[in-house]
C-alpha cells in the first residue's frame, strides 16, 4: 500500500508539472489546466441553450441595445478571437449575469433594473467575460479532479471515514473556497481593464458595486464560507486598481464615458 501511495503521489506531481500550464490573459497568472478549451466551450453551448429555454428573452429595447453595444466592445477589447460571442438579456427578477465558456453572455433583467447606466452594465459584463477568458471554470474543474484524486488516495491509504471527511472539509475550506474567491478578485481586475479598453469610465464599477452592496450584510462566517470576496474588500481592491484602469481608459480611442443612461421601469 505504501508503494502504491508513493507511486500515486509521483503521478500527481507529474500531472501538475507536465500538463497544461497556461497564463491568464491580462494578469499573467500561471494556472493549472487539465481540460481543453474545446471541451469547455461545448459545455458552454449546451448550458446557454438550457438557460434560454428556462427564461424568456427581454423585450426591453434599451437593455438589449446597451448589452449589444457594450458586449461587442468588450469582446473586441478582450482579444479573444476564437469565441463565438452571443449576448442576451433574459427576463427574470434574479439579479445576476454570466459568461459561459466560448463567449455565451447573459444578463438578467433583474440586475439591469438596478443599474443607472451602460458603463455599470459594461463592468458586470466585463467581469463575467473575465471569468471566461481566464478559463476559471476549466481551472476549477482541474483542481476538482486533483481534489477527488487526493480523496481516493486518502481513502485507500487510511481506510478511515474520519480521515476522508477531514480531508474533504480541509481541502474545501482551505483550498477550493479561497481559490474561488481569488477567481472573483481576478475577474474584477480583468473586468476593470476590459471595460476601460472598451471606452467605458471605470469609476462606474465602484459606483455600481457600492450601491448594489449597500443592503448586503454578511456575518464573518458567511464571508469565510463565501466564494466571493466580502463587499468592502472587493470595493477597496477596485479602488486600488483604479489607477491602472484609468490609464487604460485614457488610451481608449472611442471613449463612451458612462454611455446610455437607463430610465426606471421597463
Amino acid at each position: 500500500m505504501k508503494r502504491f501511495l508513493i507511486h500515486s503521489l509521483f503521478l500527481l506531481v507529474a500531472v501538475i508539472g507536465f500538463t497544461g500550464c497556461r497564463s491568464v490573459p491580462i494578469t499573467g497568472r500561471k494556472q493549472l489546466m487539465l481540460t481543453t478549451s474545446g471541451y469547455e466551450n461545448e459545455l458552454g453551448v449546451t448550458s446557454y441553450a438550457e438557460y434560454k429555454e428556462k427564461f424568456p428573452r427581454s423585450t426591453n429595447e434599451t437593455y438589449n441595445r446597451a448589452l449589444d453595444n457594450c458586449g461587442k466592445a468588450i469582446a473586441e477589447a478582450s482579444g479573444q478571437t476564437d469565441f463565438e460571442w452571443q449576448f442576451t438579456v433574459l427576463q427574470t427578477d434574479t439579479q445576476n449575469a454570466f459568461c459561459l465558456p466560448g463567449g455565451k453572455v447573459a444578463v438578467y433583467s433583474g440586475i439591469m433594473d438596478v443599474m443607472q447606466n451602460e458603463a455599470e452594465l459594461a463592468f458586470v459584463v466585463a467581469h463575467e467575460v473575465g471569468h471566461a477568458i481566464a478559463r476559471h471554470g476549466g481551472e476549477r474543474m482541474s483542481w476538482g479532479y486533483l481534489q477527488s484524486f487526493g480523496g481516493i488516495l486518502v481513502a485507500l491509504g487510511f481506510q478511515s471515514d474520519l480521515a476522508s471527511s477531514a480531508y474533504s472539509i480541509s481541502t474545501q475550506v482551505g483550498v477550493m473556497l479561497p481559490f474561488s474567491r481569488s477567481n472573483e478578485s481576478e475577474a474584477d481586475l480583468i473586468g476593470l481593464i476590459l471595460m476601460s479598453r472598451a471606452g467605458y469610465n471605470p469609476q462606474a464599477a465602484v459606483q455600481f458595486w457600492s450601491r448594489f452592496s449597500q443592503d448586503s450584510k454578511s456575518s464573518m462566517l458567511g464571508n469565510l464560507m463565501s466564494t466571493h470576496p466580502c463587499d468592502a474588500k472587493r470595493i477597496e481592491a477596485m479602488k486600488q486598481n483604479m489607477a491602472i484602469a484609468e490609464a487604460e481608459y485614457q488610451k481608449a480611442q472611442n471613449k463612451k464615458g458612462f454611455g446610455t443612461v437607463f430610465r426606471r421601469g421597463r
